[in-house]
């Protein structure tokens, strides 16, 4: 297997693993466990632009950012990055790219970090 066909596959497999990290996060929003939605969103941050999903990377930096900063709306903002990742993830099934800054979801959620 060449390299550039590793990637191929661990992109895929992560693709694949992305609605169960979703879920996750959305049980620890619901049980309101910041600390836990935190690190799964730093997770996030880590692993997506590896794997070849920078927009999950970008947006997971974002919410991670909020929940540092103001943990007070931090579960907020993580319920309506919940939103976005279901979207990227139901647009790179069909191999198309995901472009955050046409989202306006993702500018509201950005309006959330503290100045």
């Amino acid at each position: 297997m060449s390299f550039e066909e590793l990637l191929k596959t661990l992109s895929s497999d992560y693709l694949k693993s992305l609605p169960e990290k979703i879920q996750v996060i959305a049980s620890q929003v619901q049980a309101k466990e910041m600390s836990n939605v935190r690190e799964s969103f730093h997770k996030l941050k880590g692993t997506g632009k590896t794997y070849g999903f920078p927009e999950v990377s970008e947006l997971a930096a974002v919410v991670e950012n909020i929940c540092i900063a103001q943990p007070q709306i931090g579960l907020n903002a993580a319920a309506k990055a919940l939103d976005v990742l279901a979207d990227i993830y139901r647009t790179r099934q069909s191999a198309a790219d995901y472009s955050l800054q046409a989202d306006t979801r993702v500018e509201a959620i950005r309006k959330l970090l503290p100045s």
